[in-house]
């Protein structure tokens, strides 16, 4: 046979010989089932017919063993859930393969009520534990009359609030009948017939008689669902899923022969891989339970009706027990569970565990993998298994053991809610024993529950701070409120480092109310502001009155950013006043965030002087901190302060003071956010000498910012340096110092091609027209006029005509060029060589033009706006080129 030979190609769960759908999801059935369409489309139709009819058809399923009956049955289920139209519909409901417990209709109603629970407990598990003890109280009063209709009561009022008709999944049926009386096939049947909200899907090993038979209950009662041999396709097909080979036609044709066209013993042949970690052992159990099926079933099967009874009850009991627990779970009376049970022991299936009175005896199964072997078969889920797994390594391991599979069980348990699930149901149902090993294993199980709930904890702290602290990396503040939310919803622990056993909902606040900040849903801000704060108010918990502090400041920014700056000023003033006297480094930043804030929200309001004295204490309160986000806002107030005191209040030599302070300060610092406070700094330094005329501290300032950010390596990196380099050039071409001015000019283009991707648009096409106005200006200096009226047009074609800052740059530009002896002719033609650009500029060209005797015709606004301009140009060819370019762009560095 042809194909890959590699492990990897055999499917990851395999298909089950003896037990389809037994710990598998839906979609691992639905991937698996790939023979048998036809035959499971038939069976969806009639279901579909089925919806709204007042009579339902039933099916029955026909097929020798090993034929795919339960793998077809369990497929169906598995629709039912997932298909949108028939979920709402129906709801399927599996019995176990073998009914042994079913002698009656009563008993057929109470199965149903059982599996129903199991059915429905992911959707509805309080419904789900209802009905279970429903059934248990049933079951204790099975010697009263009228069981049966109770039981039948109990589905019926759980289907009508489900709101959805049950098909009910019997296997085995010719079993079940077998050992009944004529009677319970004609209350069945009677049963199927006027209850529309059940529907039973059957199967068969063989068409029996009753089907034939007029006058017999089951006559045309079901619709018929043959199940015939494969074909060879079909064990192509199932081969491929089994294995990943695929073989040619002609090869899979002698498996077809070897098998009959039988489904399981074609996956008895397919090998597959077997795993030793300890959730595979699971899957290692269920293989075995598989393999040796039909071993347990033959031998059930060959016990009498009552002893099989007692036989099942004991198994699933588990644990050695005594006649009457037995009786009980059996339904019989304990005369009869009795004499059962010493028949049992004689067959040896049965042991007597313990003896001293006869009322004391204990039983227990001599095999004791029938109790594995019947409990998977009946409880069909996860957690059945792993307590089935626990009960059977506490019972048959030593103590070493159990402790090395315990600590192996932890990690799974963590991960999987099943596993930890069925530790709690067997600490839950461990028996009551005199022998001190027992008990020292059963503690060691306890104890990884505890172990587990630990990890469970830190797990879910570690995963919540994870996931909060990823989210706000990437800036995605909507992903930040999902993650609170979510643990809102599942109550999980949240502690935080250093602040142990602060209350959830002061810390998930915090958060929600950095997120809705940054999202400008400023209202929420407040909103949650003000709950928190009243929530707190009086509370002496550290953490809690932390939390509160940052989210006051919060709610003061989202004032300030909805142009509300009374009330912002007023909860930075509370703010100062409720925690400035706390003395904590906890509170710094906060204190001092408040602070700039309501300096920045007095700017606003037009209290100037008391925005600059506020803005001052913040330096004078701070400037020992060792904390970096704190020095982050004092150097941050410095820079506000500076540009408050140069820009509003006038104050040059104050704004060059607060500067060169802020330049000295920070100068050593390793903090990105502190140094491009600095370069700000420095470079507003310059400008504000500049401005007051003293250009050789100007200039020397921008040298030794361009000096300083080269020794940090940081010339690609930091645009400040094109800047500082940008306004030396300007200073030394108005200077007269031409050499200078171009060398500076072209070390700023340079260092502009490097970084110019970090300024905004606007202002990086700004550098560009301003350097090459620069160059025109130098090189007019130094007599090259030729060179600077080409350098001029190269920088006309920077010029931004919409631009307010470059229309400013242009007005002050042009009067200097001609000053400095550029042909007034050939800045017109340069002027007026882009029609767009010339219409912007026309009261400059008219200006020019009328300097040259030019006559002109404008309208009369041109004409008066080109009049002052000329009259501009005419006093600056008196005075010549002056030093007087301020750079007044507050947010050139973004």
């Amino acid at each position: 046979m042809k194909g890959k030979n590699s492990d990897d190609a055999v499917v990851a769960h395999p298909i089950r010989k003896f037990n389809p759908g037994l710990l598998q999801p839906d979609e691992e059935v639905i991937k698996q089932f790939v023979v048998r369409q036809h035959e499971f489309e038939l069976v969806c139709d009639v279901l579909s017919q089925n919806i709204g009819t007042p009579s339902c058809q039933h099916m029955l399923v026909v097929a020798p063993r090993g034929n795919g009956k339960t793998m077809l049955l369990a497929r169906v289920a598995a629709e039912i859930r997932r298909n949108d139209k028939l979920k709402r519909q129906f709801l399927p409901v599996r019995f176990m393969e073998e009914n042994q417990e079913i002698d009656s209709l009563a008993d057929f109603w109470l199965e149903t009520l059982f599996h129903l629970a199991r059915e429905i407990s992911s959707e509805s598990l309080a419904l789900a534990q209802e009905l279970l003890k429903t059934h248990t109280d049933l079951s204790m009063r099975w010697r009263e009359q009228g069981i049966e209709g109770l039981a039948q009561a109990a589905v019926l009022d759980a289907v009508d609030r489900l709101n959805r008709r049950l098909v009910l999944m019997v296997e085995n049926m010719q079993s079940l009948l077998s050992n009944m009386d004529e009677e319970f096939g004609w209350r069945l049947r009677g049963a199927m017939q006027s209850l529309p909200q059940v529907i039973l899907v059957a199967s068969t090993t063989s068409r029996f008689e009753e089907l034939e038979d007029p006058s017999a209950p089951f006559f045309e009662l079901f619709r018929i669902v043959h199940l015939e041999a494969l074909s060879a396709k079909a064990c192509l097909r199932l081969w491929t899923e089994l294995t990943g080979h695929s073989p040619r036609i002609h090869e899979i044709r002698p498996l077809q022969i070897l098998t009959g066209g039988n489904p399981r013993l074609l996956v008895m042949l397919a090998a597959f891989a077997r795993h030793r970690s300890i959730r595979m052992l699971m899957e290692e159990l269920v293989g075995l339970i598989d393999e040796n099926t039909d071993y347990f079933r033959a031998n059930l099967d060959s016990l009498p009706k009552h002893e099989r009874r007692v036989f099942v009850s004991l198994i699933d009991l588990w644990q050695a027990s005594n006649a009457g627990e037995i009786a009980a779970r059996a339904r019989l009376d304990v005369r009869v569970v009795s004499t059962m049970l010493g028949r049992l022991v004689e067959r040896g299936a049965v042991a007597v565990v313990t003896q001293s009175k006869s009322r004391n005896r204990l039983y227990a199964a001599t095999e004791r993998l029938y109790s594995i072997y019947y409990k998977l078969r009946r409880e069909r889920d996860e957690a059945a298994v792993v307590e089935v797994l626990i009960e059977f390594m506490v019972t048959f391991y030593d103590v070493g053991e159990v402790y090395r599979l315990t600590e192996s069980l932890i990690d799974e348990a963590v991960s999987s809610t099943d596993i930890n699930a069925g530790i709690s149901r067997a600490v839950a149902k461990r028996p009551q024993s005199q022998d001190s090993t027992l008990s020292v294993k059963w503690r060691m199980v306890e104890r990884t529950l505890d172990k587990v709930r630990d990890r469970q904890y830190v797990d879910a702290i570690e995963s919540f701070q994870n996931n909060i602290q990823a989210a706000f990396r990437k800036e995605d503040w909507h992903s930040v409120l999902e993650i609170v939310e979510h643990y809102e919803k599942e109550s999980l622990p949240l502690i935080e480092s250093g602040l142990e056993g602060e209350p959830n909902w002061a810390h998930l606040a915090h958060i929600r109310s950095d997120a809705y900040l940054c999202l400008e849903e400023y209202r929420k801000v407040i909103e949650i502001g003000e709950d928190v704060i009243a929530g707190l108010n009086g509370t002496r918990d550290a953490s809690m009155r932390h939390r509160a502090c940052s989210i006051a400041l919060n709610k003061a920014a989202a004032y300030y950013e909805l142009g509300d700056f009374e009330n912002s000023k007023l909860d930075c003033v509370r703010l100062d006043k409720r925690f400035g006297q706390h003395g904590s480094p906890w509170y710094d930043l906060q204190l001092a965030s408040a602070l700039v804030l309501h300096a920045k929200s007095e700017i606003e309001i037009g209290n100037l002087k008391p925005a600059t004295e506020i803005l001052n204490e913040v330096v004078n309160r701070f400037d020992n901190s060792e904390s970096v986000d704190v020095q982050r806002v004092v150097a941050n107030s410095m820079v506000i302060n500076g540009r408050l005191v140069t820009f509003q209040l006038g104050d040059r030599q104050r704004a060059s003071e607060i500067y060169g302070e802020l330049v000295k300060r920070f100068r050593e610092s390793e903090d990105d956010e502190i140094l491009r406070c600095v370069e700000s700094s420095w470079l507003n330094q310059g400008i504000v000498y500049g401005g007051s005329g003293q250009f050789e501290q100007e200039i020397e300032c921008y040298e030794e910012l361009v000096a300083w950010l080269d020794k940090r390596n940081a010339k690609a990196e930091r645009p400040s340096a094109t800047l500082a380099l940008m306004c030396k050039s300007r200073r030394l071409a108005e200077l007269g110092r031409a050499e200078e001015a171009l060398a500076s000019c072209q070390d700023s283009v340079e260092r502009f091609d490097v970084c110019a991707n970090q300024f905004k648009t606007e202002i990086r096409q700004w550098i560009g027209w301003h350097i090459e106005g620069t160059r025109a200006l130098a090189l007019m200096a130094k007599g090259a006029s030729h060179m600077a009226i080409n350098s001029f047009r190269s920088a006309y074609g920077a010029f931004d005509y919409v631009n307010d800052l470059h229309l400013a740059e242009m007005l002050r530009l042009v009067p200097e060029l001609i000053a400095a002896g550029a042909s007034e002719r050939e800045l017109v033609d340069v002027l007026r060589s882009d029609t767009s650009r010339a219409q912007r500029l026309l009261p400059i060209i008219v200006a020019l033009q009328q300097r040259m005797s030019e006559s002109v015709r404008a309208s009369a606004e041109t004409l008066e706006v080109a009049g002052d301009y000329e009259k501009l140009v005419s006093k600056r060819i008196v005075e010549g080129v002056r030093p007087g370019f301020v750079l007044q762009v507050e947010n050139l560095l973004g």
